[in-house]
């Protein structure tokens, strides 16, 4: 049943929130906000930059398998052995890419005012390299187990890839320095490869090297028009670290420290609806019940808001109690606490659009409108880019670390208007949208301006905790109230109740 897997799914992946965390505070106490940390998340910008040909080929393989799974099981799994066999040769040449051309990278991700750092990230890119080859395998087989309704496994998966990562991190920091943290992103990867390939095998799936021909129109297409948006994205990625390092050493880390809060939040809603309904989306699109697929990403999206702006604003609230508690210890120093409370505060909002916008994606891949995923994408990251500039132009750095939020918010609205044109929903309907978010904006408003009424506490330790929770269940008690109140929970429970296609 659809609402016992999305519970088991949440279930799992909570779980891998809290190992996730873990790892987060193995780190913060080894490298706090530092050079070295700075080039570590520059090293592994680049490694995404050299695998991201990976996900426009893994996205157009899905649906084709799922259609070919369909019809034959033997053709499916030979149409899977084409596809896999160009994606592991396009990692592979990402990889020597990054070896012979670490040090080049390195000076695309890196201001000249750190040089530093940019050394430190040649030595961790030589690490890092390798990872783009299991990152191929992990990913892709990840993707692949949506065709057979295996969502519960993928959670498991990945929960046990944080699993191996935190090991890593916690056995050998210590000794090895620096060099733990790309091991322990192989490590991970490792074991999530691992348990995907066991159970894929199960289902009779299996891989050999294939000449990577007739894999279609459709294909092509679909992985074009994404690899073009993915190499926008990359690339904006890459500018941002060069704008960061452009400011003060740290800045890069304090930013990624609250990014990984917020993908927490990501994963723990985003992803896990996004796998747990893209099953769903590809029958609805198979069976050309485009208005069917059209409702459940918007009874999908208006969950993901509540929950997530009920979410978001917690964190918004209790940024710097909850840097304090997570990361203050070792080398996490009072002025990376400060520095990571206001990146927190400007990011974390972003994992509202960002998850959204994974959902709406997944429906378009699935309608096979990978132009529209294209436009939005590249909306999306024209957007975060004209934010940099005027941050490096006025030299401020808040404005600098705002750009993820800006950029999504653009790309989330950019999603929506695309969706709707490719469903055929009148134009009518924007204006129910606005309705909506207007109740929502002002539940957040309203419920947060009660919590923040409780004076702050300025102990440490179990006074810090009591604090936190007494804005926590305010804000919640508030924001519960006024969305029942103003009906906002009405027809949420009903893509629960429907049964897949």
């Amino acid at each position: 049943m659809l609402r016992s897997t999305i519970a088991s799914t949440m279930g799992i992946t909570s779980l891998g929130f809290l190992v996730s965390f873990a790892s987060q505070i193995v780190i913060s106490y080894h490298f706090g906000a530092s050079a070295e940390l700075d080039a570590y998340w520059v090293a592994f910008a680049l490694m995404n930059l050299l695998a991201f040909p990976l996900m426009p080929l893994r996205e157009a393989l899905v649906p084709e398998f799922h259609r070919r799974l369909q019809q034959d099981a033997k053709t499916a799994s030979a149409y899977f052995a084409r596809a896999m066999t160009l994606i592991l040769l396009v990692a592979i040449f990402g990889a020597l890419i990054g070896w012979i051309f670490a040090n080049p990278l390195a000076s695309l991700a890196v201001s000249e005012n750190q040089p530093a750092v940019r050394d430190l990230a040649v030595g961790q890119l030589y690490w890092l390299a390798p990872a783009v080859i299991l990152l191929a395998f992990s990913e892709t087989l990840n993707s692949i187990m949506a065709s057979y309704h295996r969502v519960i496994l993928q959670a498991f998966a990945r929960l046990l890839g944080l699993t191996a990562t935190l090991v890593v991190l916690a056995s050998v920091t210590g000794l090895l320095k620096t060099h733990a943290l790309p091991l322990s992103i192989i490590a991970g990867q490792a074991a999530i490869a691992f348990v995907q390939i066991a159970a894929l095998r199960r289902e009779q799936l299996g891989f050999r090297f294939a000449w990577p021909g007739g894999l279609g129109k459709r294909f092509l297409a679909v992985s074009g028009a994404l690899l073009a948006t993915q190499a926008a994205i990359h690339g904006y990625v890459i500018f941002e670290k060069h704008t960061l390092t452009s400011f003060s050493a740290g800045l890069v880390s304090s930013f990624q420290y609250s990014v990984a809060l917020t993908n927490v939040l990501i994963t723990l809603v985003g992803v896990s609806l996004a796998n747990v309904l893209w099953p769903r989306f590809l029958d609805h699109a198979a069976g050309d019940q485009h208005e069917q697929l059209y409702a459940d990403v918007s009874v999908a999206v208006r969950f993901t808001l509540l929950f997530m702006g009920w979410l978001c604003t917690l964190v918004w609230l209790n940024a710097t109690p909850l840097v304090e508690l997570i990361y203050a210890r070792g080398a996490f120093d009072a002025s990376a606490v400060a520095r990571t409370s206001d990146a927190l505060r400007v990011a974390v909002f972003a994992a509202a659009p960002i998850s959204i916008g994974m959902l709406m994606s997944r429906a378009l891949v699935s309608l096979g409108s990978a132009r529209s995923v294209m436009v939005a994408g590249i909306a999306t990251t024209l957007t975060g880019c004209i934010v940099l500039l005027s941050a490096r132009f006025l030299e401020n750095p808040t404005l600098a670390l705002s750009h993820w939020l800006i950029a999504n918010l653009v790309g989330m609205a950019t999603y929506a208007l695309l969706l709707s044109r490719v469903c055929g929903v009148r134009h009518n309907a924007y204006g129910r949208v606005l309705w909506w978010m207007g109740r929502w904006s002002a539940i957040l408003l309203i419920a947060g301006g009660v919590s923040q009424m409780i004076p702050s506490t300025e102990l440490g330790g179990a006074m810090l905790v009591l604090g936190v929770l007494e804005h926590g269940t305010v804000f919640t008690c508030m924001f519960l109230l006024l969305a029942w109140l103003l009906g906002m929970f009405r027809d949420l429970p009903a893509i629960l109740k429907r049964s897949p296609v």
